[in-house]
């Protein structure tokens, strides 16, 4: 894990060194190295499954009680496989895609880092080093919102996306250190083992709100949501990747990973579920209401996220299995559907859908797969959507 980390931070100073015949090919460059991580990652699923979690750990600072422990479980693997699995198909997109666009080099790199720091965060057992990574996630997704930084609307929807995750940030931080001091260890593995001993303290509570509003900014849920419609500005991959598959589930992952700890407590039941029925509702109102392709999809990335957070929020055996399978089915379909929303933006001039129509018989491909995504979006058989939203409906019920 550590060595997929390192690749990951060296890779770009590397490349950047590389004749600019060969600099061209950087997006290649990096899906095959985001395949590599795949497979690997998919080479350990049958250890994990059989032996359990894989740990490795290295001193960090420990006058402070700080190490780099790294821990790839279930959780961490299945973020993991969706990072590296659909990152290297969105650099493989955005080769052509950003072609004629100055910077794309640079774009390259941003997006290569930022699937770095994901795997940081999720391979990260210390949760001072979770948050590290967490807020290099932030860093990078501004980077990249803000790649068309001569137009105003990009740069405002850059530093309000930065402003807000970048606010929840510190809340989180000041949430794991409060909750650090009840059992003097910043360790998953510790918490969990003191399960009680947290639940019990009198900062439990103040703890749990000021990681929840880190959580909720990071997913865009209500009252946070309004960053996320904006970040639209950004060139189609960032939205295929940041904003359905990765950054946007960063949130769900540290719900899920802590709720051994937080959860099974009238507190996260009562705010998360209400959270994530406000911003589902929120998210499907204001997704009728617009023309613009890619707002609508923004829109209903937010009602998604909030049927994850109402999922975590009820906190049943059922509902995880809802939401993990709801994670992969909204992950898959909405990447494509960003990725069809940008090559139509490409090809037509505008992302006004009212102005899109009569496409099918000029792109027939795109309007078959375009079927296919819709049909798995609206849960309908025989596709994986289907099924996702069955196992919700249960969970719910």
């Amino acid at each position: 894990m550590l060595t997929i980390l390192i690749i990951y931070s060296l890779l770009p100073l590397l490349v950047i060194r590389l004749p600019k015949a060969v600099s061209e090919l950087r997006p290649l460059l990096f899906a095959g190295v985001q395949l590599g991580a795949f497979l690997f990652l998919f080479l350990n699923l049958q250890e994990v499954v059989s032996s359990g979690p894989i740990y490795r750990y290295y001193p960090w600072i420990p006058e402070l009680g700080l190490h780099l422990e790294l821990k790839l479980d279930a959780l961490s693997l299945i973020f993991g496989l969706l990072i590296t699995g659909i990152g290297a198909l969105v650099l493989l997109f955005a080769f052509p895609y950003m072609k004629n666009y100055e910077g794309r080099g640079r774009f390259s790199i941003f997006l290569f880092l930022f699937s770095g720091a994901m795997l940081g965060l999720v391979f990260a057992e210390n949760l001072i080093l979770m948050f590290i990574f967490w807020e290099l996630t932030t860093v990078l997704s501004f980077l990249l919102i803000s790649f068309f930084h001569e137009k105003t609307k990009a740069r405002k929807a850059a530093f309000q996306s930065l402003f807000l995750t970048g606010f929840g940030g510190l809340s989180l931080l000041s949430g794991i250190i409060l909750l650090g001091t009840v059992v003097d260890s910043y360790s998953v593995s510790v918490w969990v083992e003191n399960v009680s001993l947290i639940r019990e303290s009198s900062l439990y509570l103040p703890g749990l709100i000021l990681v929840l509003v880190g959580v909720l900014t990071k997913s865009a849920q209500f009252p946070f949501h309004f960053w996320l419609p904006g970040a639209m500005q950004a060139p189609g991959p960032v939205s295929a990747y940041l904003h359905s598959a990765t950054m946007v589930k960063a949130g769900f992952y540290l719900l899920a990973r802590l709720n051994p700890v937080l959860g099974d407590t009238r507190e996260w039941l009562y705010i998360l579920s209400i959270a994530g029925v406000l911003t589902m509702l929120l998210g499907s109102y204001m997704a009728i209401t617009k023309k613009d392709i890619k707002e609508i999809l923004a829109f209903t990335t937010i009602n998604a996220l909030g049927v994850l957070v109402l999922l975590m929020g009820i906190d049943t055996t059922d509902s995880i299995k809802a939401a993990l399978l709801f994670l992969f089915v909204h992950a898959f379909y909405k990447a494509a559907l960003f990725m069809i929303a940008g090559m139509l933006e490409k090809k037509t001039g505008t992302r006004d859908i009212n102005l899109m129509g009569g496409l099918r018989s000029k792109l027939p491909i795109s309007f078959a797969v375009t079927l296919l995504l819709v049909l798995s979006m609206a849960g309908l058989p025989p596709m994986l959507g289907f099924l996702g939203k069955e196992l919700i409906y249960e969970a719910k019920l």
